[in-house]
């Protein structure tokens, strides 16, 4: 039985990446039925080849659409690709045919097994299930699965499933059997579990293989083979009958590209490995192709054509059944939707996989004909080896290589081959004869053989072999070393093997070959080495080594035994320990006769870095080992500096005054990381004048500089000499603080030495004095900001206030386009609920191709002000950060923008702006806040939390939470970092859990009221890791509970059963001890609870714009000049380079500029004096208070050659400040703008560079920076401007280009070249809660506003209630937890003696003391906005006095040019209302500027536009006023301009094309 099928090649699009989803990338594949269309992107030049691209159709079996959303009819999910392609496939093989599934180009988007399982699992589960069913229904009907797992990586192959397999495997062709994989383990498995048990220890061998060989599984081929046989007994005939069916699962490595992955040696090789594969299947694909159309076609083949280059690879040799023969084969292709040439090559690989034909035939009773065969084949085989009466007859020297022999083969066929060859086909077929023979019963025992040695092995490597779970521990079998490190946390943390053999150490910079590299001082590039033979270690020191050996130098003359426990230094840092294999820690030094003294009775266990070092320094002072007088005079020196460094450094101890806060106690907890920096904005200054140590500096800045320098070395010397006292980490930390007071005084030295350079005056110049702080200091110093930083109610309500616009153009936007989603503020709590997220999100569709969460939300580490988004279309909510709405928000506009050219509004989606692409099915609810002090007193609780929303501050519902402790394991010592650990406590309660200890606990949370269905379709629970851990855990896991359909099944039925254990280091202790552990609440919500959310919001603000109006007095409405909000000015600045003429007057040079993209290239002459000229305008008037241009500089020379490569030959600053001349020029014309002249001297000689003093070569230029300062009055500094301008060098007779230049090319001859900036004022947060006020951005208006209605962005109540609920949380559950201690401390022997009088009456007074004292609250910011804003109503002080405190900083930014018009034409423009002055001017629309030129050749440039918040309005009336018909009216944000049309029709299409979303009327 057989059948003529070809390879079934489905398609699968994927979704958009984050790369492609930020490249605004459009989706180019269409897919309608079977049928996949490919659309060539839009053109963005002219080259020939990219107009060669055009729409590409392809048909293939299936076609699959996966990019959009899961709710869409065509939407393809893993089920579905299931049901279309493994149903089939399993139907074939328990038919008896061979079935593969190939899988390539984003295959592990259909790979994957998670919570949405791909193919894979899917079939394997199903495999078995018919299994069973089968089996049950029919009792003589029986079912086997073997099982392999091989992997192809550098053309070798690999067992995954057999340790002994460690080599590479041969790949043999059998004439019966087909290619095949000898001593390939076949291992027998009885259900689902079983064989992903042995998938998952297959993939961590291939980690530990990946590990010792330098590979990635993602560089490697792997072919999982199933093998079911059938077996059916004829109760009637009493014979048995089989099938056998072989299932591959194939998974291909990618394609490399050795560009654009930058590979070199190794990596390269491995990478042309993988391409010769691929390439190679490919090309067997396509002979296939061409074999399977000749056949259909009945045609001839030529023999060239017919060979098909299997063995060309060893992927496709082992493939071939599957490709090319006796299998059903599936292929699976994932396609990227907006790469077109990625997506056309594959899409072009898999329609010639689809014309390939198999010949796959029914496999039955493969054992009888096979065993025939090669009994058949083995007799003859014994027959010539043993044979040699036919048969030359040779000298027994002559190797078997050389002793040909001739024999015919069953088919008739004569070979002649060599003995050695025949005896190895002769072992090849004896091994298949004995393995086709082997029964079920022996095929078991191997597989469970196998199965131990594969986990003995992984053991013996330190890797973990339960599933689910991957470890590393210290090889058993493995001599090896261990680290000793100064910190005990950091010993034993890494281990070095002893490989049998010979293993060097060396530097970790030397070229020289070594196993180990070390690095530190006194490490060199051949130190030592370690001889591994048969168990036994020597070490021997290469000469002139520092090698010590249990605290005493060894020579480099002879080798040392090295036992368990021994002690080795290795230069002047490195210490290491010496493991080896089954022996004891415990050594005796009578034991060792040929070693240096081990140091007897000392236990192993309990040696650490202090011990290694206290045995060097005893040797040498005890006379052992060498002694001080065969020391070298080198040494002998280095030695007596050490001890003269610890004995001047002690003595500076005891004369080193106490700093006044010595005796304050310390009120941080231990185990607080330090901050990165130890300033704020906020300014501390010491009390009682500077501290010890910090010079007065009476003298210049240079002597500062040399003290603090002397200072510096002096502190170095001190540290070096002081490795092992406690005061390391105080000069440490004092160290650090006089670096960066150095680096201060270093940059005022530099700026000093310039003012000098350029002449300029130094007479303001006011030296800064260092202030040197003590360590105890500066640990106040970072406490107090840390408190400051914990407290951000002030900033987070300056963020509010300062982003209020920007959250209402947002939802201004999104009900203009009818977007069914609104967004507003929300504070986002810090560490693991600032981007709180469900387990159970299936988000495998984007997880492989792109970061789907917030970079900015992950990495909150504090409460900070974030997005609400209340995502009515999906019914969700969800977070953003603020930066995340600002991107967003630039894309809302690029709608509005765009709408009117469809060429670029089409690339912009209509929903992506407005949503996540992929939003959360489980929205995050609430959480219920738990207190680990009990936990970290190894108590055991059960208790009550309720649960708060975070979105109301309210509770919604209560949990019980159930902990109970099972196993605590202490440290054996008795001491932990040095401290005793007292066996009794005074005090009732458990002691502290201390370092080191293993805690093991039970977590169960159940019995949940309160949540509604109503709001609520399904809830779950789940809890992280880092609850328990803190912030410091490795890698971070959560556990949920099952999904519970609050519609269908009571609350009740939520539960959550967890046990945890781990190892509680110092900063897991410090965090257990004060920190809590939140239990997340998610929910599918329903429409309602998003409306109440909305609705709370509305209804919170309101109540507090109620509250502080009914407690303001009336009175008029501020002004706006009150108000400090940023500000944004767009400038355009000229630049224009002039060059002494003959005449003595100053001319502009001419600028060549290519385009519109090219700011053009100034034809600079040389040895002649030339001046800048800067021209800036503004269209902001009055409102930009520019005063001057404090600075001109030139510098940062660069060359653009030919190919349009940089290339800076200057290693030091080459920029000059140019002199400004005569005073400058501020004009504010009549039309509302305002223009700043200024003009400095440049003398280019005065760079030194020489590409500015020779010739320029042909098509090159030469780039140079100018920079330049302009002073704002209202800013506290000078706004800094910058750009590049390309100059080119000519001879001094060249002659100016000619003006015909323009007509006959595309270049434009100017005078000038010209950037645009965008200019903010960005007021300074202020800590000052007087000001805060100002800063309010609600009432600014927005376009379009009024379709909010009454709704407002959150103000500062938003903070006041995360205050609020985060005080309530914690004081809920530190009352639990304070039940539960006090539980505890009543014991039966606390109340046995009743109190007396005097006892009970003191208990009493301190209880009502406790009850009456005044608890101190943290402040409520709305309360005090409402209180100040009060004072600020009624306060006389006038208006400049309040805007004064706040100054505005100024921030440029250079925007890149643009070359797309939309429009161009003729206007009038009104240039003096006063005296009715119109001018005809050019107008050419490039968005997001209108630019204005004198001519239509656009040579001059007179001003551009900014069209931020852009209004056009027309009225008969004022066009009849100003009697011209076509007068319309610019609106911009910094200004307003009335321009007039030609006729109407221009009229109606300016007015369309400025104001795209304007109606028209």
């Amino acid at each position: 039985m057989s059948a003529d099928t070809n390879i079934k090649v489905v398609v699968r699009c994927r979704p958009l990446n984050t790369r492609e989803i930020n490249r605004g990338a459009k989706e180019l594949i269409r897919m309608v039925g079977n049928q996949t269309f490919l659309d060539p992107p839009e053109q963005t030049g002219t080259g020939g080849r990219a107009t060669e691209k055009k729409t590409m159709s392809f048909s293939f079996d299936k076609s699959y659409w996966s990019a959009g959303p899961r709710d869409e009819p065509q939407y393809c999910s893993q089920q579905t690709l299931y049901d279309d392609l493994g149903k089939e496939l399993l139907d074939h093989s328990f038919e008896g045919f061979n079935a593969c599934i190939l899988a390539c180009s984003g295959k592990s988007y259909s790979w994957t097994d998670g919570l949405d399982k791909g193919i894979i699992p899917l079939t394997c589960e199903e495999l078995f299930r018919r299994v069973e069913s089968k089996t049950a229904a029919n009792r003589n009907l029986t079912f086997t699965v073997e099982v392999s797992y091989m992997e192809i990586y550098n053309e070798k192959v690999r067992d995954l499933l057999n340790p002994k397999n460690t080599g590479n495997l041969k790949v043999r062709e059998h004439p019966s059997m087909g290619p095949y994989v000898e001593d390939l383990a076949k291992l027998v498995v009885g259900s689902y579990d079983e064989m992903m048990t042995l998938m998952d220890e297959g993939n961590k061998a291939r980690t530990v293989a990946a590990t010792n060989m330098n590979e990635t599984s993602s560089r490697s081929h792997a072919v999982f083979t199933l093998l079911l046989t059938q077996k059916i007994h004829d109760e009637a005939l009493n014979l048995d009958a089989e099938k056998a069916s072989r299932i591959s699962l194939v998974d291909l490595a990618g394609s490399e590209r050795a560009n654009s992955t930058g590979a070199t040696g190794a990596r390269l090789k491995e990478g042309a490995n993988i391409n010769k594969s691929l390439t190679t299947l490919g090309k067997v694909i396509a002979a296939l192709a061409t074999a399977s159309e000749a056949s259909s076609k009945g045609g001839k083949k030529k023999k060239a054509e017919e060979f098909i280059p299997y063995r060309d690879s060893v992927l496709t040799w082992l493939l071939k059944d599957s490709i090319g023969g006796n299998s059903k084969t599936a292929m699976i292709a994932a396609i990227s939707p907006a790469d077109y040439e990625e997506t056309l090559s594959t899409l072009r690989y898999a329609d010639q996989a689809k014309k390939i034909k198999n010949k796959a035939v029914v496999n039955e009773d493969p054992n009888a004909k096979l065993v025939r065969e090669l009994k058949e084949e083995l007799e003859l085989l014994r027959a010539r080896v043993a044979s040699s009466s036919a048969e030359s007859t040779y000298d027994p020297s002559v190797p078997a290589t050389r002793q040909m022999v001739t024999y015919q083969t069953a088919s008739g066929e004569v070979k002649t081959i060599s003995k050695a060859d025949l005896q190895e086909q002769l072992d090849a077929s004896e091994k298949l004869m004995k393995e086709v023979n082997e029964t079920w019963e022996e095929k078991l025992e191997r597989t469970k053989a196998i199965q131990r040695e594969r986990e003995q092995a992984l053991e013996e490597l330190g890797i973990s072999v339960d599933r689910d779970m991957v470890g590393v521990h210290t090889p058993k079998r493995m001599p090896h070393l261990v680290n000793l490190n100064e910190d005990p946390l950091m010993s034993e943390c890494l281990i070095y093997q002893l490989k049998p053999g010979k293993t060097f150490v060396g530097c970790l910079d030397s070229d020289k070959p070594a196993a180990i590299r070390l690095s530190g001082s006194g490490i060199l590039d051949e130190h030592c080495l370690f001889e591994n033979i048969e168990g036994k270690v020597t070490l021997l020191a290469m000469p002139d080594s520092m090698t010590m050996l249990n605290g005493n130098r060894i020579s480099s003359d002879k080798p040392y035994r090295l036992r368990s426990g021994y002690r080795i230094i290795l230069g002047e840092n490195s210490r290491e320990k010496s493991n080896e294999q089954n022996t004891d820690r415990f050594i005796s030094a009578a034991d060792l006769p040929e070693t240096p003294d081990s140091g007897t009775g000392e236990d192993a266990a309990e040696v650490d870095w202090t011990y290694a070092k206290r045995e060097a320094g005893m040797a040498h002072l005890n006379g052992h080992g060498e002694g001080f007088d065969s020391l070298p005079d080198d040494d002998l020196n280095k030695l007596y500096h050490e001890i003269s460094k610890v004995k001047n450094l002690r003595e500076y101890a005891k004369s080193r005054p106490e700093s006044s806060l010595s005796h304050v106690e310390e009120i941080w907890s231990d185990g607080r990381p330090p901050p990165s920096e130890v300033t704020d904005d906020t300014s501390l200054e010491p009390n009682g004048g500077p501290s010890h140590g910090s010079p007065y500096l009476d003298d210049p800045p240079r002597d500062a500089q040399a003290h603090l320098e002397d200072r510096q070395a002096e502190f170095e010397e001190r540290l070096n000499a002081m490795a092992d006292t406690t005061q390391t980490e105080d000069l440490e930390i004092e160290r650090e603080h006089m670096q960066l007071q150095l680096k201060l005084v270093q940059t005022q030295m530099k700026r000093l030495m310039e003012l000098r350079k350029t002449g300029a005056s130094t007479a303001d110049f006011i030296p800064m004095e260092p202030v040197l702080y003590s360590a105890r200091q500066i640990r106040l110093i970072r406490k107090v900001l840390d408190k400051w930083r914990s407290h951000k109610s002030f900033s987070m309500a300056e963020t509010v206030l300062s982003s209020a616009v920007v959250v209402k153009e947002a939802n201004v936007l999104s009900k203009e386009l009818n977007k069914a989603v609104s967004y507003n503020f929300t504070v986002l709590s810090g560490g693991s609920l600032a981007v709180p997220t469900s387990a159970l999100e299936d988000i495998g569709a984007l997880g492989e191709f792109g970061d789907v969460a917030d970079p900015v939300l992950l990495s909150i580490k504090e409460p900070a002000v974030g997005i609400k988004v209340l995502d009515k279309h999906h019914t969700a909510v969800y977070m953003w950060s603020l930066d995340r709405l600002q991107q967003q928000l630039q894309r809302m506009r690029n709608l509005t923008s765009f709408i009117d050219r469809p060429s670029y509004s089409r690339h912009f989606s209509s929903e992506e702006p407005f949503y996540d692409r992929s939003p959360p099915h489980y929205s995050f609810i609430g959480n219920a806040l738990l207190s680990l002090a009990p936990l970290s007193r190894r108590m055991s609780s059960i208790t009550t939390i309720p649960i708060f929303c975070r979105y109301t501050a309210e509770a919604i519902g209560s949990c019980r939470v159930d902990i109970r402790v099972l196993t605590v394991n202490t440290p054996m010592k008795g001491a932990v970092n040095g401290s005793t650990v007292t066996s009794r406590s005074s005090s009732p309660l458990p002691e502290a859990l201390p370092q080191g200890s293993k805690l093991s606990f039970t977590l169960m949370v159940d019995s949940v009221k309160g949540l509604s269905s109503l709001d609520f379709a399904s809830v779950h629970v789940q809890v992280r890791l880092s609850a328990f851990m803190g912030p410091s855990v490795a890698a971070e896991d959560v556990f949920p509970s099952a999904v519970i359909d609050v519609e269908n099944a009571p609350l009740s039925n939520l539960k959550l059963r967890r046990t945890f254990s781990f190892v509680l280091n110092a900063k897991v202790a410090a965090y257990m001890r004060q920190g809590y552990a939140p239990v997340e609440f998610f929910a599918e919500v329903k429409p309602s609870y998003i409306e109440r959310l909305e609705r709370w919001d509305e209804m919170r603000e309101q109540h507090t714009q109620k509250e502080i109006a009914s407690n303001r007095p009336a009175q008029m409405r501020r002004a706006e000049t009150e108000f400090v909000v940023e500000e944004r000015h767009d400038i355009v600045a000229w630049a224009q380079v002039q060059e002494l003429t003959s005449s003595g007057d100053y001319q502009a040079v001419p600028v060549v500029s290519q385009g519109q993209l090219d700011s053009g290239v100034f034809l600079l002459r040389q040895g002649l004096q030339r001046r800048v000229v800067l021209t800036l305008t503004c269209n902001s008037g009055k409102q930009l208070p520019w005063k001057q241009v404090t600075r001109i500089n030139a510098g940062r020379i660069r060359l653009l050659d030919a190919k349009g490569r940089l290339h800076d030959p200057s290693a030091t600053d080459d920029r000059v400040e140019l002199k400004l001349l005569k005073p400058q020029s501020l004009d504010l014309k009549p039309d509302g703008s305002g223009t700043l002249f200024a003009e400095a001297s440049w003398d280019s000689s005065a760079h030194d560079s020489i590409l500015l003093n020779r010739v320029t070569g042909p098509h090159q230029r030469v780039l140079l920076q100018l920079d330049w300062m302009v002073e704002i009055d209202t800013c506290a500094e000078p706004a800094h401007f910058s750009m590049d301008i390309a100059v080119e060098i000519q001879g001094r007779d060249a002659r100016p280009p000619s003006m015909l230049t323009g007509l006959f090319s595309s270049l434009k001859i100017l005078t000038k070249c010209s950037a645009i900036f965008s200019l903010r004022l960005t007021p300074q947060l202020s800590r000052s809660a007087k000001d805060m006020w100002r800063l309010d951005t609600a009432e600014k208006y927005v376009r379009g506003e009024e379709i909010l209605g009454s709704w407002k962005p959150r103000g500062v109540s938003v903070v006041e209630d995360y205050i609020r609920l985060d005080s309530v949380e914690r004081r809920a559950a530190d009352v639990q937890a304070i039940k539960i201690l006090l539980d505890a401390s009543h014991g039966p022997t606390s109340m046995l003696r009743p109190l007396g009088d005097e006892e009970a009456n003191d208990l009493a007074r301190r209880t009502l003391e406790l009850w009456t004292q005044r608890t101190v609250q943290r402040p409520e910011v709305c309360n005090l906005m409402l209180q100040l804003s009060t004072d600020a109503d009624t306060g006389p002080a006038p208006v400049q006095d309040h805007s004064s405190t706040i100054t505005p900083m100024a921030h440029t930014k250079l925007i890149p040019r643009s070359d797309t018009a939309t429009k161009k034409g003729h206007l009038l423009m009104l240039i003096d209302p006063a005296t009715d002055v119109w001018k005809r001017r050019w107008y050419v629309l490039r968005r997001p500027y209108l630019y204005v030129y004198a001519h239509s050749n656009e040579l001059e440039e007179v001003s551009v536009i900014a069209l931020n918040g852009v209004n056009v309005e027309y009225h008969k009336e004022v066009a009849h006023l100003f009697d011209k018909p076509f007068t319309f009216t610019l609106f911009t944000a910094s200004n307003s301009h009335a321009l007039a049309a030609p006729n109407a029709k221009e009229l109606q299409s300016w007015m369309t094309k400025l104001d795209p979303t304007r109606l028209p009327s």
